[in-house]
């Protein structure tokens, strides 16, 4: 019988794909930050629904692909401020978390 109590396990993402994930959202970015220059339909606020866009989607596919939360720390408090912090400022957010990763994984 299967146990419908235990919780899904999701697919752990490697590094370099979780990156390229980031890489492309950044790229978004330009491109879109780049057509309100070239385009004359295109205002300059298309680029707070990309952000808040890209910020969402590395949420979801990156961040609960990489990050496995031990039992213990899988509060509310640590996991709503973790994403909402990795949503707010994922730029910064997320390299930093890809060299923290990197560095765990090689030591």
């Amino acid at each position: 019988m299967e146990d419908l109590g235990a919780a899904k396990k999701t697919e752990v993402m490697t590094l370099g794909k979780g990156f390229l994930i980031y890489i492309g959202m950044m790229v978004f970015i330009y491109a879109c930050a780049r057509a309100t220059n070239y385009v004359d339909w295109v205002s300059g606020w298309i680029i707070f629904p990309v952000y808040v866009f890209s910020g969402f989607l590395l949420n979801r596919l990156v961040l609960s692909s990489i990050v496995e939360w031990h039992p213990i720390y899988n509060t509310l408090e640590n996991v709503s401020s973790t994403k909402l912090r990795a949503f707010a400022f994922w730029p910064i957010f997320y390299p930093s978390l890809f060299f923290k990763i990197l560095v765990v994984r090689s030591l």
